[in-house]
């Protein structure tokens, strides 16, 4: 989609990331961790099956890592995550959501609000269809959407 012909009323559908890398609920916090650090992604949709339970952010994570500076290793790290920290500890439960025909100017509007770094995109199952990220948005209007 041209730069030119996006706008507050672009539906979500036409702008979102549809390829998502989640997470399920009861996978070890030391994943979500290695995830986030070895894709250029900040934020991990949390699942039970399909249906979305949650959202854990980088920031999520070391808010509640701050022990994570008397370990040394990466090996330390994970066996402290895994240790006192859970995916649903740690994760923002029951995110706001948008579904695929809401539009931009929404997402925007309750991005700014409620001051959050994304937006999953689900339909009436609550089942994710994609998301919607502070970083898609400097791409959409940048104009290097994918």
């Amino acid at each position: 989609m041209e730069r030119a012909s996006i706008s507050r009323a672009t539906l979500l559908r036409e702008v979102m990331t549809r390829q998502v890398i989640t997470i399920q609920h009861d996978t070890r916090t030391s994943v979500a961790d290695t995830l986030m650090k070895h894709h250029p992604i900040h934020h991990l949709p949390v699942l039970e099956g399909k249906r979305l339970r949650g959202v854990i952010s980088q920031s999520d994570l070391y808010r509640n890592m701050l022990s994570l500076f008397f370990v040394e290793t990466e090996r330390e790290q994970h066996d402290f995550l895994d240790r006192f920290l859970t995916i649903e500890s740690v994760m923002t439960a029951d995110p706001i959501t948008l579904g695929p025909e809401d539009t931009l100017g929404r997402a925007i509007d309750l991005m700014l609000e409620y001051r959050i770094g994304c937006i999953p995109v689900v339909d009436g199952m609550n089942e994710l269809q994609g998301i919607l990220t502070d970083f898609d948005l400097l791409r959409i209007f940048s104009g290097t959407l994918p």
